[in-house]
């Protein structure tokens, strides 16, 4: 007798194959062949050559139940397809929303402390750096100010305050 080798690709499900003028269930892993047993039941064997059972030929009840699941299924990925195009444009305008935003943030303009004494330093912002008169450069790390003399400073309204 004749054996038949389902094409179905890398498919791991079974799906309606014409074989001998009827329609089967084939094409899972235990039904990578089939081989007619009567004109409406086909044997179906496994990759390695071993039965593994009879499977017999689809009703055209079964044929439109397959057809109208197989519809179902594709209208739920365009659906789902749709939901994920939807949240990839929210997540893009979020993210170009941030772009925005953190291309306007300007720091806060610190305003030089004058010294009231000997010893003091004051200091001028320039960009993003703060100058002391002392020489010294504060730079923003984190939540702090820090400078090359060691000080650590806060803005505190439009000064900079440093111990």
């Amino acid at each position: 007798m004749l054996s038949a080798l389902i094409i179905s690709g890398c498919a791991s499900t079974a799906m309606p194959n014409f074989y001998n003028g009827n329609y089967y269930m084939a094409g899972d892993p235990s039904c990578v062949r089939m081989r007619p047993l009567s004109s409406t039941r086909i044997m179906c064997v496994d990759k390695s050559g071993a039965d593994t059972g009879y499977r017999d030929a689809m009703t055209s009840q079964q044929m439109q139940m397959y057809q109208i699941q197989m519809t179902q299924q594709q209208v739920q990925m365009q659906q789902l397809n749709q939901s994920m195009q939807q949240v990839g444009q929210t997540f893009q305008n979020a993210g170009e929303q941030i772009r925005q935003q953190s291309q306007s943030w300007t720091p806060p303009q610190a305003q030089p402390i004058s010294p009231q004494g000997s010893g003091n330093t004051t200091y001028r912002q320039v960009g993003n750096t703060w100058m002391g008169s002392n020489g010294s450069s504060c730079q923003v790390v984190g939540q702090s100010i820090l400078c090359s003399d060691g000080k650590r400073c806060q803005i505190v309204g439009q000064n900079l305050i440093c111990n």
